[in-house]
């Protein structure tokens, strides 16, 4: 929501002094909890040293300057997450891509559909078994052997996975 909000401003003004004074405040007090041109110093000095073409570039184009800006926050919000900052909470970002998607589409209407149930091991010998499970009827059709559609289905496997193996 607060990326989103980000990429808003960053859409409707071309630079962090175009921003209304009202909602430039609640950004520094909210999101940034300091003034905006002290992220600037921080992150001029943290690309300087990585990529000093991003700090040239955000010097001439105030544009880039902001995007630089609000990179930082979505940046730390990551870094918030992984260190567990209580007080960032609310600002936290786990980046996933379409496999978190697939995996909780998967896990739907199982013992782990629950978040809680979902230990690293436990997560990893459930993957194990269903690629077993629907693996195997491919290896016997390939080497001749027909079996019958209803060991083939998803159903049957997500019936499988529902008794499945739990730590």
């Amino acid at each position: 929501m607060r990326a989103a909000k980000l990429y808003e401003i960053y859409r409707s003004f071309g630079s962090l002094e175009e921003i209304p004074a009202a909602e430039r405040e609640k950004l520094e007090k909210t999101l940034f909890r300091a003034p905006l041109a002290d992220i600037w110093r921080d992150t001029r000095t943290y690309f300087l040293s990585r990529d000093p073409h991003q700090v040239e570039r955000g010097d001439r184009d105030p544009k880039h300057r902001m995007a630089l800006v609000f990179r930082w926050y979505l940046g730390q919000a990551a870094h918030w997450a992984k260190d567990g900052e209580p007080s960032r909470k609310i600002d936290y970002q786990i980046w996933s891509g379409p496999a978190m998607g697939a995996f909780n589409e998967w896990v739907a209407g199982s013992f782990l559909a629950t978040p809680v149930r979902r230990k690293v091991v436990t997560v990893a010998l459930n993957i194990l078994f269903g690629a077993a499970v629907l693996t195997r009827p491919a290896f016997s059709a390939a080497r001749g052997f027909s079996s019958p559609p209803k060991h083939c289905t998803w159903n049957r496997l997500k019936t499988h996975r529902s008794r499945s193996i739990s730590r």
